[in-house]
């Protein structure tokens, strides 16, 4: 994180900061430096595109965009339910069950192993999350509320690809969102946009630049 009150700008200060930062790296054995996300507990993925200053001070310093990440923001006004899909996924043998505290640390520990630690860590905290089980297996996981308005992460295993499990975790989440009174919904860090702009109408609104630049 990095801030200069407005009217301080101008002199140099948030040149000299990043330069401290640089420092400071350096002195721990880094190599590089990355102005990005740093998953799971990091306030955005990058720099907004929209905050000029920003990436015109990182660009400034020697620093290289080498990724881009998105939000999608999801209207959770309408229509969420999953009824006709519960009842087709059951007749394949598949249900779909909110993780109670009790499901939790087998919910998190499949996470683990299938994924990362990452989003076990966000399965953890998070306010709701559900899961969906396939012949005594877990086949996948959607959870809300690591960041109270942020639906993610998610996630389905090869098996379950093609069933459509992703699309109830998913509306199972926001509807609980949508419960909780929010009007809206952001998915952080996204994957398949195409994913989740055909599930639930999501669009595509904060965009972000990843930076990094080599230390010498």
């Amino acid at each position: 994180m990095l801030a200069v009150r407005p009217e301080a700008r101008g002199a140099g200060l948030g040149r000299a900061l990043v330069a401290a930062a640089e420092d400071w790296l350096r002195g721990q054995g880094a190599t590089e430096v990355r102005l990005a996300g740093n998953p799971p507990a990091y306030a955005w993925p990058g720099i907004d595109v929209r905050y000029t200053e920003a990436a015109c001070l990182a660009e400034s310093l020697g620093y290289e965009r080498y990724n881009v990440a998105w939000n999608m923001t999801v209207d959770l006004t309408g229509d969420l339910s999953v009824d006709a899909d519960l009842a087709r996924l059951a007749d394949l043998g598949v249900t779909v069950h909110a993780a109670a505290p009790g499901d939790r640390a087998a919910v998190s520990a499949f996470v683990r192993e299938q994924w990362n630690g990452n989003w076990a860590w966000e399965a953890e905290q998070a306010i709701g999350c559900h899961y969906a089980v396939g012949e005594g297996k877990l086949l996948g996981f959607a959870a809300w509320g690591a960041r109270p308005t942020w639906f993610g992460p998610m996630g389905t295993t090869p098996a379950a690809r093609g069933l459509g499990v992703g699309r109830v975790l998913l509306r199972r989440c926001l509807a609980e969102q949508q419960a909780a009174g929010m009007s809206s919904a952001q998915i952080g860090w996204v994957g398949p946009l195409h994913f989740y702009a055909r599930a639930v109408g999501a669009h595509a609104e904060r965009v972000f630049w990843l930076y990094r630049r080599g230390l010498r």
